[in-house]
Order: C-alpha cells, then sequence, then structure tokens
C-alpha cells in the first residue's frame, strides 16, 4: 500500500496510521498524549499531531494518530494550515496548564516548552527547562534571574554554556506564572523592584506592566 506525505509516495502496511507511518519514515509530526505502549487505543485528544487531508478521506484537518492509511491517501504535515492549527491546540493546552514548572519531575525536560518555543507561543517560561535548577538555580543563589518571568532564555548567566543566555524574547504576562515568580523571588530574598529594573531591557512599558500584575 502507498501513500502520499508531503508530495513523497511512501509504502506502507494496512492497519498503519499516518503518525506510525511518518515515524518509520523519519517525518517530524509533534504529539503530547501519543503512546506507542497504547497500541491502536489512542485517544488523539491533543491533536497536536494534526495534519490536512488532501485527498483520499475526510478533507481536512485530522489528527495523525488516528488517521488510517488507505490506498491514495495524501497528507500535509508542514504547512500553514497546519502549523496554525497545531499552534491553536498547544495555545488551548497551556490555558489549561497550571505552571509550577520549577516543581515539575520532568526537571526542564519539558516537550510542552519545546514545542511552544517551536511554534512561537509565549507562555511556559524559561525555568521550564533552565539546566540550572534545583541546587544550581541562580534564584537559590541569590542571583537575579529572569528565568521565571521571561521565555526564550533569560539573559542571566548560564552555568551550562558558560555564558550569558541570548535570545530572549519578552516578559511573560500569564498570571500562573508571575504569581509563582513572585512568590520563587520572594523566597530566596531577592525583591520584586529589582526584577522590574532588570525587566527594563524589554520595554519600560512590559516592566511596568510586570509591576502592576505581581503587586
Amino acid at each position: 500500500m502507498k501513500i502520499i506525505i508531503d508530495d513523497k509516495e511512501i509504502t506502507c502496511k494496512p492497519g498503519q496510521t499516518v503518525l506510525e507511518v511518518a515515524l518509520d519514515n523519519n517525518i517530524d509530526i509533534p504529539t503530547m498524549c501519543y503512546n506507542p505502549l497504547f497500541g491502536k487505543h489512542h485517544s488523539g485528544t491533543c491533536r497536536v499531531c494534526l495534519v490536512e487531508v488532501l485527498v483520499g478521506g475526510k478533507i481536512g484537518m485530522e489528527p495523525a494518530c488516528n488517521l488510517a492509511v488507505a490506498e491514495g491517501l495524501a497528507v500535509s504535515t508542514k504547512n500553514d494550515k497546519v502549523y496554525n492549527a497545531r499552534r491553536t491546540m498547544l495555545e488551548l493546552l497551556l490555558s489549561e496548564h497550571v505552571q509550577d514548572c520549577r516543581n515539575c519531575p520532568s526537571s526542564g525536560n519539558c516537550n510542552l516548552a519545546r514545542l511552544c518555543r517551536d511554534y512561537d507561543i509565549n507562555g511556559v517560561p524559561v525555568c521550564a527547562e533552565c539546566p540550572n535548577q534545583k541546587e544550581a538555580c541562580l534564584l537559590t543563589k541569590k542571583i537575579l534571574c529572569l528565568g521565571p518571568v521571561t521565555y526564550a532564555n533569560c539573559g542571566a548567566y548560564c552555568t551550562r554554556l558558560g555564558e550569558r543566555c541570548e535570545g530572549c524574547h519578552s516578559v511573560l504576562f500569564n498570571k500562573d506564572v508571575l504569581g509563582f515568580a513572585a512568590k520563587a523571588y520572594k523566597e530566596n530574598g531577592i525583591a520584586m523592584a529589582d526584577v522590574i529594573r532588570a525587566a527594563q531591557v524589554f520595554s519600560f512599558e512590559k516592566s511596568r506592566n510586570l509591576e502592576q500584575i505581581t503587586k
């Protein structure tokens, strides 16, 4: 049996899903809820693995983990519609996600954080991925770090790389994140006034917004 993924004809086996075929052929489709141990019993609830069916099935967006292969099926995994649909799904997941990253057992190895970065979503703080968590965390050493209030690198000294983090996007405005941040700063003896002054590197207006939200 043959299907087409991103204009490339691929041989597959009856009973496979598009996601399984993609994984077998090194085609990247993001996932959150997929687990190969579930066999054919995938919920498809996260819908992060959406692909667009172009030919040979129900035309439109379908989760690749539940989309069975069929002769003549053609799908796209990387056009603008797919990108925007996945981005919307990630934003919905993030809106329901209680963000307490510093206490997360994944210790920075966070698939949600990675996907938010890949799809340019402002929402997961640097601490979700920071290698300096726990005993090497800068905050626990009483060193001001903007990681809890920024996303996509924080500009602080990174003990893993031995240099300053680069590429900081902006200050976060998610109340869960800022609530956690304010608590973390207080517990480690760092004044929010100092954090706000440091955040002025992004813009005076954003640092004022940060002050208002964390009062």
